[in-house]
């Protein structure tokens, strides 16, 4: 389901460009427009379609003169100071934390990556954004954010997520997915494996659900391993 989600209006070059600008203010005093534009060096309007994008992630805070918070300042110091171990670091609790952010990744590893163009058109879509230039421009962003963060590479065209140890589908649980194209239908099964003194017992639970809920697939499977966790 589309969600009003503010896309970046630019390129990632002129969004580091704006919160380095940012950046160079004080943590919790306020900007206007104007100055923050002279100081990036670029036209008021394109600071202004990229502030929401800024204010979702809470690089900036929501008033009418804008003013850093503390994320924004650590994130503009570092990529000032070239510190990409934190920059990478910051991208990542940023990603994770926001939940349309990682649910864009999450619907990108379960298919284990899409070319490029679709994955911009799927970003365009559940952002409940309209096509333009400027929009298409913004999912490519986002795009580019997942690379920095090293969560993604690109290859021939096609944007494919990189493992990470703590990858919320896989969990420290078994269990597969199935899709079947025919049908629609995916079955995801987590396994969990209980030892005790006498016996050793295995849960195998079938999760159906159609390819619309692709996106919510990673959270329903958490949850019910989470619940299975707590059970025993």
């Amino acid at each position: 389901m589309a969600v009003n989600f503010k896309l970046p209006g630019s390129s990632y070059e002129e969004l580091i460009k704006i919160l380095k600008a940012y950046a160079t203010g004080k943590v919790g005093t306020p900007m206007s427009l104007e100055m923050v534009a002279q100081i990036a060096k670029m036209d008021k309007t394109i600071v202004s379609r990229n502030n929401g994008f800024l204010v979702l992630l809470a690089f900036i805070s929501e008033v009418n003169k804008k003013s850093l918070t503390q994320l924004g300042s650590d994130l503009g110091r570092a990529y000032n100071l070239n510190m990409s171990e934190q920059i990478v670091s910051i991208w990542r609790n940023v990603i994770e934390t926001n939940e349309f952010l990682s649910r864009m990744l999450s619907a990108l590893k379960i298919r284990n990556g899409m070319e490029k163009s679709e994955f911009v058109n799927h970003i365009l879509y559940s952002s409940g954004s309209s096509t333009n230039n400027n929009t298409r421009t913004g999912a490519n962003t986002i795009i580019e954010i997942y690379k920095v963060a090293k969560l993604v590479t690109e290859e021939d065209g096609k944007i494919i997520p990189l493992k990470e140890e703590n990858d919320e589908i896989k969990s420290n649980n078994d269990y597969a997915t199935h899709i079947n194209t025919s049908s629609g239908e995916i079955s995801a099964i987590p396994i969990r494996t209980i030892n005790t003194s006498s016996a050793k017992i295995n849960i195998t639970i079938n999760l159906n659900i159609t390819l619309e809920d692709l996106d919510i697939l990673p959270e329903k499977i958490k949850a019910l391993i989470n619940s299975i966790n707590d059970a025993t």
